[in-house]
């Protein structure tokens, strides 16, 4: 009798759905098969190792390469070896073989096959802690954005975000999950290196970063070809500075549109597929940098289906005196909201030029400290949020136009903002800027702006 006939049937069982299909494991045949065996024999100690790995759950078995994916070929000799390791060759070969194979399972009608998506039940894996490329901003394997109008340093923050990823360097003290970066320069030419060199100066002694990779020319996400060197740059730079790529930068998206239509759905739904195939091949966290419409209090321009695809949304705007940026968190869809915070620039030397010029960039400071107001009559009102700021904002933005200024105009202007969190809590922000004096509403819900001081 061959060593495979001796295993008994419920162990047997485990390790031929195992190996044959696609990294099945099951709780309770697990369960008996761990009765009928020693934890000391060969097939006591390989039932265990799929035990663990059936507690360790589905990520786990997928990290080890033993699912079926995109490669089920690699996977079933993953699950093979797995098995040949502990019992052998000719017993693993013996198990695919036995005669017991069509008694205990039988062909499968098509209607009753298993599903090979993802599946858990209820709250299991509720107390997994979030991974994060950035701690409380930027959320692992993740789609974002950072928008504002020109010249509010958007692109300064993406690179300050990009230089702290590839330096491994905590960014206003929280921690980074350090990697490579590829940082895809659709407009700004010579600006973005030597922002990264000023920041290299700045926070890194003047040593030039090895794991940060400028793509020199747009990419458009909307293009199959387009996405497959992208995903072929990121794989040619984890193997030159053997560390994996957790940080795409996109700036910015009106250049790496391919000429289409931002406010066409379909147009920017063919732009998200791509960046979600992007992050799905990578495993890196996406950032579009992006611009604001016309009125840049109504949030980013182009079709609502890209903020309706995000995971993190950034507002930056410039302070009222030009030398610090503004960052307001307007969306993030699985934890809690960053403050409000603004963070200084510095100006950086860089060389000096054949006409013995000196040439300068600027880097962002990475230490938080409370925004100043950008309009003086918010001055002296207490406990006013980058919220209510917003919103006071939109305000004065539609009567400086000769605009209508009602409580459901307004109302829809914050939840085109802001999403869910602009309507749900409106009529709150509202009712504070009456109760400071800051604004009248009359009987017909027109609002009107106070003059104060």
């Amino acid at each position: 009798m061959s060593m495979a006939k001796k295993i008994p049937d419920a162990v047997f069982s485990c390790l031929y759905r195992f190996m044959q299909h696609g990294g099945e494991l099951d709780r309770l045949t697990l369960a008996a098969a761990i009765k009928q065996t020693a934890e000391d024999a060969p097939e006591g100690a390989i039932i265990r190792q799929l035990e663990q790995l059936r507690i360790e759950g589905y990520n786990a078995i997928q990290e080890r390469g033993l699912l079926p994916g995109n490669n089920p070929e690699k996977a079933r000799i993953n699950r093979f070896t797995l098995v040949e390791e502990v019992l052998g060759v000719e017993v693993a070969k013996g198990i695919l073989t036995d005669s017991r194979i069509s008694a205990l399972f039988p062909v499968v009608p098509p209607e009753v096959r298993k599903t090979t998506l993802p599946l858990s039940v209820g709250s299991a894996g509720y107390d997994r802690q979030l991974d994060f490329t950035l701690k409380g901003y930027l959320p692992a394997n993740s789609l974002c954005s950072i928008y504002g109008p020109s010249g509010s340093y958007k692109s300064f923050l993406a690179v300050s975000w990009a230089c702290h990823i590839a330096a491994g360097k905590k960014w206003a003290g929280r921690r980074v999950a350090g990697g490579s970066v590829l940082y895809v320069v659709g407009e700004g030419g010579i600006g973005v290196p030597r922002r990264v060199k000023a920041w290299e100066n700045a926070y890194n002694a003047g040593e030039s970063l090895t794991a940060l990779y400028l793509v020199n020319r747009p990419v458009f996400p909307v293009r199959s070809e387009e996405v497959t060197q992208v995903i072929l740059a990121a794989r040619q730079v984890e193997a030159t500075t053997g560390e994996p790529v957790r940080f795409i930068v996109i700036d910015t998206l009106a250049r790496c549109f391919g000429g289409n239509d931002e406010n066409d759905a379909r147009d920017m739904g063919a732009f998200i597929e791509g960046c979600d195939h992007i992050k799905r091949e990578t495993g890196a966290t996406l950032l579009v940098v992006h611009h604001s419409g016309k009125d840049d209090t109504k949030g980013a321009r182009g079709s609502s289906a890209f903020r309706a695809a995000l995971d993190v949304e950034f507002n930056v705007r410039r302070e009222d005196d030009g030398g610090a940026l503004i960052l307001t968190c307007t969306k993030m869809k699985d934890s809690e909201e960053p403050a409000t915070s603004a963070y200084d620039l510095r100006t950086a030397e860089l060389f000096t030029d054949e006409d013995g010029e000196q040439i300068y960039s600027l880097v962002v400071m990475d230490i938080p400290r409370e925004p100043r107001s950008l309009d003086p009559e918010l001055e002296g009102v207490n406990n006013l949020t980058g919220n209510h700021a917003a919103l006071w904002q939109c305000i004065r933005s539609r009567i400086a136009k000769g605009e209508p200024c009602t409580r459901a105009i307004l109302r829809d202007d914050m939840e085109a903002m802001m999403g869910d969190k602009g309507r749900k809590s409106f009529h709150r922000w509202l009712e504070k800027l009456e109760r400071d004096e800051l604004i009248t509403i009359d009987s017909a819900g027109v609002v009107t702006p106070l003059g104060r001081g």
